[in-house]
Formats: C-alpha cells, sequence, structure tokens
C-alpha cells in the first residue's frame, strides 16, 4: 500500500460461520499493518470500493485458494442443494477436474453454452427480481463472474462424461439381475415396464463408483488444505 496508505484503514472482517456478521474496525497505520501480516496466513484479500475486504480461505489446492465467500455463492448457484462442507469438497473436485479438463483440451461448444445459459435463467427466476440484484452486490459479482462459475461447473460435467460415463456400459444381464434382487421395490411391474429406469439407475450408481475411485487418485497426488 506504501504511500497510499492512508493514517486510518477500514478492514471489513467476512466471519467463517453459518451466522455472518461484519465487524468494521479502524487501525492506525502502523497497528494495521502489524495484524494485516498475521490476518494473510489465514485469510485472502479482496479490493472492493475503497476497502479491504478479509475473507477466510476454506481451502487450498496446491496453493489454489477456495474462498468462504467461494462456498457460499456456490450454495446460491446450486440453488441450496447440499449443505456448506460437501458445497466445499465439491469445489475442491472441481478444481483437481478443470486441470484434468485443460491436460485434454476440453473446450465449450453451442450445447455447453445452452446449458449455462439456462442455469442463469434458473437462478434468475429462484432468486426473483432485485433478489438477484442484491445477491450480485453482496459478494461483489457482475453477471460475467456468475457465467464463468458456471461454465466451470460445466466443464467439469463434460469432462466427467468424456472421462468417466463414456466408458460406462451397462448390461441386459446386469438389468435383469438388479430386477430380480428388488422385486419388492417394483412390485407387479414387469421388467420390460421398468427396464430403462433401472438401466439409468445403474448407469449412475457406476459413475459415482467410478469417478469417486478417480477422483480419490487426483487428490492423492494434490496437496490439498482444509481449515476447519
Amino acid at each position: 500500500m506504501g504511500r497510499q496508505c492512508q493514517a486510518n484503514m477500514e478492514i471489513i472482517i467476512d466471519c467463517y460461520c453459518n451466522t455472518s456478521y461484519n465487524a468494521k474496525m479502524s487501525f492506525s497505520r502502523s497497528s494495521a499493518g502489524l495484524i494485516i501480516i498475521f490476518v494473510l496466513l489465514s485469510f485472502s484479500l479482496v479490493a472492493q470500493a475503497g476497502t479491504l475486504l478479509i475473507d477466510k480461505i476454506s481451502a487450498s489446492v496446491d496453493g489454489e485458494v477456495i474462498t468462504y465467500r467461494d462456498v457460499t455463492v456456490e450454495l446460491t448457484l446450486n440453488l441450496y442443494e447440499k449443505d456448506e462442507d460437501s458445497t466445499l469438497q465439491d469445489l475442491i473436485d472441481r478444481v483437481l477436474l478443470l486441470r484434468e479438463a485443460d491436460k485434454f483440451k476440453i473446450s465449450e461448444a453451442k450445447e455447453d453454452a445452452d446449458k449455462i445459459q439456462g442455469r442463469l435463467e434458473a437462478i434468475r427466476n429462484y432468486l426473483a427480481g432485485e433478489r438477484y440484484n442484491e445477491f450480485l452486490r453482496e459478494y461483489n459479482l457482475t453477471e460475467a463472474d456468475v457465467l464463468a462459475k458456471l461454465k466451470d461447473q460445466a466443464m467439469a460435467e463434460k469432462f466427467i462424461n468424456f472421462r468417466i460415463n463414456f466408458f460406462i456400459v451397462i448390461s441386459e444381464e446386469a438389468i435383469k439381475e438388479y430386477y430380480d434382487g428388488n422385486k419388492g421395490e417394483f412390485g407387479e411391474q414387469p421388467l420390460g415396464e421398468m427396464h430403462d429406469e433401472i438401466k439409468k439407475r445403474l448407469f449412475s450408481m457406476e459413475s459415482e463408483k467410478r469417478l469417486k475411485e478417480y477422483l480419490d487418485g487426483l487428490r492423492k497426488r494434490a496437496k490439498i488444505v482444509v481449515n476447519q
């Protein structure tokens, strides 16, 4: 900050807790310097409207930081389908998957752009009217920022389809075996009527299993630090 640092600096601390609050504190130049050095060990800084926004680091992947702000924004973009802990794990996995996608030159196509735009519309509808604008203001986002995050989601999913799902084949024998082993669930419904549903279910189960194994391998090769 050097000569541009004023005698008093306003620092906004965004606390990492379920009930968040902003505590505003003014420090002298000398006091602020010492405190900032300490805070940098566990907090990331974002310049915003002449203030210093300190956002707690939730995790890092080989030094790439994931902040609490990233987690809370992701929760909103996913329409609160998960909790904070699972969302953080998803973001860690996404960092790893996007690195792999980059290695394999996975790029955005028209169908991906359509998917991203569809998700943006769903978010706008969920946060109807002014709530969407409040969301952008609260987290200092532009719509371009939101689209970039949605693109990351889409590219990670595209890589999963490319690297995992493409190789999954569900045999007729597996479908029949599952049907025979779960007849109590299907009641009087014949195999013919349940065939596609069972195939979809088995595909999803196999995809989750293989993806977990793949991610476990990526995680073992990465340095991941999660702040408790």
